[in-house]
């Protein structure tokens, strides 16, 4: 009935997302990701790294291969269709559930959770039977955890906690069990499914750190034992610095304004690391106020940068946080003493406290990361702040009665509520991913003054015009009704690029996308002044020159066009859509051998299956003649 309760709350907050499109990084890190596509990458990832794809992807492809495994399972099965992506996101999430619900389950086995005078744990197990329940309720209906599972991308997140759990709860089931072969198996299979999660995502570098606490707060015995027991697990944490040095020699550095942001630890950008972990202190706060409270979430909060210690918004969140963190270690003391009525639960309290700093250590500490602040990166942490808060009502209950609180119907209800609501809030949250206009309006409502935001608006607004103005359809009222629907959103989404160069001057790739707007709208005089903009505030950036070169084309100009072409090609060589954009000039204009040129040299950085057919046909072509 607990497994049924959990599975049904999951589907029922993220049944409406099964639709939801592809968003923000989807498309340079999946959708439009050629090592997605081809398992041969993961065979030779030096391959990654010749193709002409942006270096962030290439980067975060090296660091998370498992990750993207399951994403080349997925586009193996179903292409790009949606609903196979999160039907996969809505299984591991669920599964982290059930994971959350069993990890409790078997802690509640542990030795150290027995009274003095018991040999085995079975009171704690009766007493607080529903512990588990609730926490794993929370976590799987909890809003806060849309963005880790809505959000196609970033499965990174919720892969690398399916990992982390499952590490431990196979290390407590290798601990309790009292014959040699399951022990030694499921230690294994910890062992396995902790290399797993160092290779999913970079936060599972913390995971042999909650296994330590775990062996050292729920068991005992020989100490020398135990450490040669967990030696492999630390071993384990070179993983992800040896991945980072590999890259450090490799990798070529990230090209900015190519892509609209980056999401993995190798991006840096003059954030010094006492600068961040100031502000992480007031993020930290507004995880938890989100965790409290879930109001007001925001895909891309409006968060700046903290350059001094003595500030009220770096002060008051320190002191908020270390008092937490002080009662927890406080409580973890007190709960070492068995004859404390309660010990069990100030257990539970303690591990939860330190299991959320723990799990922020990589995203929220020294490392500057490019973004200060993301709901995904709450999605770990949240599994300690569920379980120290259910074990701390469990707790105040107690001292207050001196019952469990699941005795009480009055306050098993009250939970059910949270519950509840809590479950309102997610599919009321996620109703907002079904589209991308509607997130990102949703977003430039509370970041109002960023620009990114404004951009990312005006991108969806213009896609959705250039669906609607279809040359497929055929009837004359229809295509001019679509059409007057199609521009009116351009219109729109022009105004949001304005927007966003005015909140941030020499924004090159607002310039850009704007450009490309004006000229869909043929106000091709406008189109090239952005486009001419964008090419003076970064020289070197290729995308100007092609966009300028499909405006020559619309013109009937295929000398500019070819030049233009040609221009980018010289600015960025391994840039596949240069070679595309100018092999298919030369095809149109009859220049087949030029054609192959260039399509064989746009294929080769960016693998495409129309593109190697439309080769073939021009090859078939140039044997004819």
């Amino acid at each position: 009935m607990h497994v049924f309760l959990v599975l049904i709350t999951g589907f029922l907050v993220y049944f409406n997302t099964i639709t939801a499109p592809f968003m923000f990084d989807d498309f340079p890190y999946l959708a439009n990701n050629p090592a997605v596509k081809n398992f041969s990458f993961f065979t030779d990832t030096h391959q990654v790294l010749r193709l002409g794809i942006p270096a962030d992807v290439q980067n975060n492809f090296i660091l998370r291969p498992v990750s993207y495994f399951t994403f080349a399972l997925n586009y193996a099965l179903h292409g790009l269709d949606v609903r196979g992506y999160h039907l996969t996101n809505l299984i591991i999430h669920i599964g982290n559930a059930l994971l959350v619900y069993l990890l409790l389950f078997l802690m509640l086995q542990t030795p150290s959770m027995a009274t003095e005078a018991e040999e085995k744990p079975a009171v704690a197990l009766t007493k607080y039977r529903y512990l588990p329940l609730f926490c794993a309720l929370l976590f799987v209906c909890h809003p806060l955890q849309t963005q880790a599972v809505t959000y196609i991308i970033q499965r990174f997140s919720s892969l690398v906690v399916l990992f982390y759990l499952g590490s431990l709860v196979m290390y407590l089931n290798s601990r309790l069990a009292t014959a040699a072969t399951p022990r030694i198996t499921w230690y294994l299979l910890a062992l396995f499914s902790c290399v797993l999660a160092m290779n999913s995502k970079e936060n599972g570098f913390t995971l042999p750190v909650v296994i330590a606490l775990i062996e050292f707060m729920f068991f005992s015995g020989d100490i020398g034992k135990r450490v040669v027991r967990l030696a492999p697990f630390i071993l384990t944490m070179a993983i992800i610095p040896i991945n980072l040095m590999f890259l450090a020699t490799v990798a070529k550095p990230a090209e900015s304004d190519l892509l609209v942001d980056s999401i993995n630890l190798v991006n840096f950008r003059g954030v010094s690391s006492w600068e961040y972990l100031m502000t992480q202190f007031g993020v930290i706060t507004k995880y938890l106020r989100l965790l409290v409270l879930p109001i007001a979430q925001n895909l891309d909060y409006d968060y700046h940068l903290q350059r001094s210690f003595f500030s009220v918004s770096v002060l008051l969140p320190l002191c908020l946080l270390l008092t937490i963190l002080g009662a927890g270690i406080y409580i973890g003391f007190r709960s070492r003493d068995r004859r404390q009525p309660q010990f069990q639960v100030y257990k539970l309290i303690a591990f939860g406290v330190c299991w959320f700093f723990i799990a922020l250590a990589v995203e929220s500490s020294v490392i500057p990361i490019d973004d200060l602040i993301f709901e995904h990166r709450a999605y770990l942490p949240s599994v300690g702040f569920f379980i120290a808060i259910i074990a701390l009502a469990t707790a105040a209950y107690g001292h207050r009665t001196g019952k469990s609180i699941f005795e009480s119907k009055t306050a098993t209800m009250s939970l059910i509520v949270v519950v509840i609501c809590l479950t309102g809030a997610g599919i009321a949250r996620n109703s907002v991913w079904a589209d991308k206009v509607t997130l990102w309006r949703d977003v430039a409502d509370k970041s109002p003054n960023k620009a990114r935001v404004h951009h990312n608006l005006g991108v969806a607004l213009t896609e959705r015009g250039d669906l609607e103005i279809d040359d497929r359809i055929t009837r004359e009222d229809v295509k001019l009704k679509f059409r007057t629907t199609g521009n009116e959103a351009i219109e729109e989404g022009i105004k949001e690029f304005r927007t966003a160069i005015r909140l941030r001057p020499g924004f090159v790739l607002a310039h850009i996308f704007l450009g490309n707007a004006l000229k869909t709208l043929k106000r091709y005089d406008e189109a090239t002044t952005e486009l001419m903009t964008a090419a003076q505030l970064n020289p070197k950036n290729p995308l100007p020159h092609i966009i300028l070169g499909e405006l020559h084309e619309d013109l009937g100009e295929s000398d500019k066009a070819r030049s233009a072409y040609s221009k980018a090609i010289t600015l960025d060589p391994m840039f596949p859509l240069a070679h595309l954009r100018l092999g298919r000039l030369y095809a149109r204009e009859g220049l087949l051998t030029d054609a192959i040129t260039e399509l064989e040299k746009s294929v080769q950085l960016y693998p495409d299956q129309a593109i190697e057919s439309s080769i073939a046909e021009l090859k078939g072509k140039v044997g004819r003649l």
